[in-house]
């Protein structure tokens, strides 16, 4: 799950009690493929694809089904569309894969958490509907979502590119399990070489 680091504003950090999904790679099953394309015909993502619920289990780099496909795409556009680095996108990807398989989890699977990075609303993060939308969840990470008062990532970490990316998630995310974000770097930096040339800056 996502606490959040700071209660009394963005640029006030106090870490906040543990207490995490603690979702990690399993790499010997993959989910079962799902058939719906994220993009219409005008290239644009619906908000059908920015608000379905994904709960699924499992997450492997090499059988991803195509909603983990989509979504790790989708960060990568958001990304893009901030005028972002690939450093950002791998520690956005890396959460993304611990907290939630690159799913957007539906319904809160530990306490009031959800979506793709485990957001609790009673932690500041935004709406139940707010964590549940993937622009607003990937906003709200990286500290650029003006729904949620918790420091994101250029708030918590304005100097990220050059320190450590899985402890730059870790900042983010409060989490009990600080160690997994890291594991997941080596992945999140395969997604971004996948697929950063073929998609497009994301700005709505």
């Amino acid at each position: 799950m996502s606490l959040c680091p700071a209660v009394l504003s963005r640029r006030h950090l106090v870490l906040a009690a543990a207490g995490t999904l603690g979702l990690a790679v399993v790499g010997q099953t993959a989910a079962p493929a799902l058939a719906a394309p994220a993009e219409g015909e005008d290239g644009q993502w619906s908000e059908e694809f920015l608000t379905r619920a994904e709960t699924r289990e499992f997450f492997a780099l090499d059988a991803m089904d195509e909603w983990q496909e989509q979504n790790a795409k989708f960060i990568i556009a958001v990304i893009k569309g901030h005028e972002l680095d690939a450093e950002a996108a791998q520690i956005t990807l890396a959460t993304a894969i611990v907290e939630a398989w690159l799913y957007n989890y539906e319904p809160a699977v530990d306490l009031d958490s959800g979506g793709m990075f485990q957001q609790r609303p009673s932690m500041g993060w935004g709406s139940e509907a707010e964590v549940r939308h993937k622009k607003r969840a990937v906003d709200a990470f990286l500290g650029l979502g003006e729904h949620s008062s918790c420091p994101g990532l250029l708030q918590a970490v304005p100097h990220y590119a050059s320190g450590d990316l899985g402890a730059a998630a870790q900042t983010v995310q409060a989490s009990a399990h600080p160690e997994r974000y890291a594991e997941q770097i080596p992945a999140a930096k395969a997604l971004w070489d996948r697929y950063a040339d073929e998609v497009e800056p994301y700005t709505d």
